[in-house]
């Protein structure tokens, strides 16, 4: 099969976990002997190296940029694909590629790796809590609460790409599968008004760590792994830890780094951003791992890789969580935002070190059933055969 994978990213190339998840997929159907196309461009090109004039035509064309539409026509007569899977179309490929691939008569594949075809914030989030006011999609309470950002502009770009998308019917007319990363995910985008029978759920996947690193050291600490934004939940984490007298690292960097460094404690430790091969041998050696997130999340690929090293996770119970992490099983939820609640789960992991063994081995289930290649690489071309039939009706 020849397969164009496609993906707009945020910043530069390479960078972010749906740029991990296009590469690992990428690298995955070329080793079971698929011809793979990467088509990659960059916001970068209009934040970092973009003229005045060139942000304004960029804004301009959010709903349907002519150039990307014919670079992507481009492309197709030339490699010829049977599929196009696209992973991201924010800002610069804009939702006008979809319509290309239309025309030339080639089925499409989405990746809803956000929330961004049901919340025009992409994020379900307002103030720190979970909002899904727009889900009835009428968007404009964005423009006055300013969800996707606190710069006005750019919440305004936010809001002008959801509106035409929507408009287009979320762009159901052209895309042929949609793929969510959860039942939960799913259902919210049903309720946004994809149809269901387009919507396969397919969660993200990791090569199995425990290949290069078959040793699991003795416990010493729990550990954090992300970017440090209001989102992730760790000043509640933070806060929670002031009365644990056991060792908490906290790997990653972001916005909030110097604000929550003031609130550390001395059983906090800031390791920050580390090569993702480090990261790993960090979340190796430790108890069990922290996911105190306030907004749903898609597939935390840090959450994988946790449960695949065999640590138990305490999770905030939201979303796609409830699915990933079974309660008393291979780790524990705790209502968001509920600092008593965290410390009591987290208590119960320190002082039961039989309770924790058991609980990462479960965890070590959990990643063996559910996220390894092979099971996603049988679900991707369930997908794509899906996709490439309802081509071949239209």
């Amino acid at each position: 099969m020849r397969i164009l994978i496609v993906h707009n990213h945020y910043g530069r190339f390479a960078q972010g976990g749906e740029a991990n998840v296009m590469n690992a997929e990428a690298q995955l159907l070329a080793e079971h002997g698929h011809e793979v196309m990467k088509f990659e461009r960059t916001n970068a090109e209009i934040y970092e190296t973009g003229t005045l004039t060139k942000k304004i035509s960029a804004f301009c064309n959010l709903r349907w940029s002519q150039k990307s539409y014919q670079e992507i026509k481009k492309v197709i007569r030339s490699f010829r694909p049977d599929i196009m899977h696209v992973h991201n179309y924010k800002y610069v490929l804009t939702p006008s590629i979809f319509g290309a691939a239309k025309d030339l008569g080639v089925s499409t594949v989405l990746t809803l790796h956000n929330y961004r075809l049901a919340c025009p914030g992409g994020q379900f989030l307002r103030n720190g809590s979970v909002c899904e006011d727009c889900l009835d999609g009428f968007p404009y309470r964005m423009l006055w609460h300013r969800c996707a950002s606190d710069n006005f502009f750019k919440n305004l770009a936010q809001f002008y790409l959801y509106w035409g998308t929507r408009q287009r019917k979320l762009l159901t007319p052209w895309v042929d599968a949609y793929i969510a990363l959860s039942d939960f995910g799913k259902s919210k985008f049903v309720v946004a008004g994809l149809p269901k029978k387009k919507i396969f759920v397919k969660p993200n996947f990791i090569d199995d760590p425990l290949t290069v690193n078959q040793q699991r050291p003795s416990p010493g600490y729990a550990i954090f792994v992300g970017r440090l934004s209001k989102e992730k939940g760790v000043d509640i984490l933070i806060d929670a830890w002031r009365d644990i007298d056991y060792p908490l690292k906290i790997v990653g960097d972001g916005p909030l780094l110097a604000k929550l460094r003031e609130k550390t404690t001395p059983r906090i430790s800031f390791e920050g951003s580390l090569p993702h091969v480090d990261s790993l041998q960090q979340v190796s050696q430790s108890g069990f791992f922290m996911l105190p997130s306030v907004w749903y999340e898609g597939c935390p690929m840090t959450l994988i890789e946790a449960m695949a090293l065999g640590k138990p996770v305490i999770a905030s119970d939201l979303g796609p969580r409830q699915e990933m992490v079974k309660d008393g099983y291979n780790g524990f939820l705790y209502p968001p935002h509920d600092v008593n609640a965290l410390q009591r789960k987290v208590m119960e992991l320190i002082e039961n070190p039989a309770l924790r063994d058991q609980m990462g081995c479960n965890a070590r289930s959990t990643y063996v059933e559910n996220y390894t290649p092979e099971k996603n690489y049988t679900r991707l071309m369930d997908i794509y055969r899906y996709a490439i039939s309802r081509g071949e009706q239209a």
